[in-house]
Formats: C-alpha cells, structure tokens, sequence
C-alpha cells in the first residue's frame, strides 16, 4: 500500500480585487432567482503566485440582473512553491484540496464584497449562494514552467 506524502504548503492572501460588479436593472425582481458560478484558476510560476477568479451572474427570466468577478491572489512561500515542482513534466502541481482552500477563500471574499456593494447600490439583501467546491475542483491542476 502506498503511503501518501504529506507537506505543508505556505501561503498568503496578497490581493483580492472586485473584478466586475453590475447591476443591469433599474428595478430588483421580486421571487427567487437563477444564479450561475463559474471558478477558473491561473498561475505566475516565476512569481509563485495562484490567481482564483469566481464569477456570478443572477438572472430573473433568463434576463440578467447582476453580475460580480472577484479574483483573490496567493503567494507561496519560495520552499513550498519548490515542493509542488515536478521535474519531469517541468510544471507545478497543485492539489485539489489546496485549490478547493483557495476557492473557498475567494469564494467568501465575493461573498463579503457582494454583502457591501449590494447596501451600496441600495439593493435588497442579495445572497451569495453555497458552492459545493470539492464538487467542482476534483483533480490536480498543473502549470508548466514559463521559460
């Protein structure tokens, strides 16, 4: 049986920036409404850096009401960065229990944005719903090496 290696992976939160925040509509629907998600993720692997990106659209009748892009940026400490390296395919491997952490925390990033610009914009109280991360982020994701 094949033990799996545990390591410890540092990282810090460096940046979280509302990418898009629109409201599409003079007058907020009444009744639920369809909210779609999406999650992408990218990389700067000569600056150890992982960049989360979560998008959300709310749409009444297949009409969209609102729209918000958050990205979170992580930096990882030098040692740990080199721990994710796989020399013969010449990548970074991330683990999907790491990338589902940093989803979570971007994903409760739009959240708190979402909270303060919809009291902003003078909208009624609109909720971000639950994303079931581990059932989006399933498998490892690899970045090759920037020459």
């Amino acid at each position: 049986m094949k033990e799996e290696r545990q390591i410890q992976i540092q990282f810090r939160l460096a940046d979280v920036e509302e990418v898009q925040f629109a409201t599409l509509t003079d007058v907020w629907p009444e009744g639920e409404m369809q909210v779609t998600n999406q999650l992408q993720f990218g990389a700067e692997t000569d600056k150890r850096l992982v960049r989360c990106s979560v998008h959300f659209e709310y749409k009444k009748n297949d009409i969209t009401q609102l729209l918000l892009t958050v990205q979170a940026v992580f930096a990882f400490a030098r040692e740990s960065w080199s721990t994710m390296y796989q020399l013969e395919g010449d990548e970074w491997v991330l683990p999907a229990g790491l990338l589902q952490h940093i989803a979570d925390i971007t994903i409760g990033a739009a959240r708190g944005i979402l909270a303060v610009r919809s009291a902003d914009k003078g909208l009624p109280r609109v909720i971000l719903p639950l994303v079931a991360v581990s059932q989006v982020v399933k498998n490892n994701i690899r970045f090759p090496r920037k020459q």
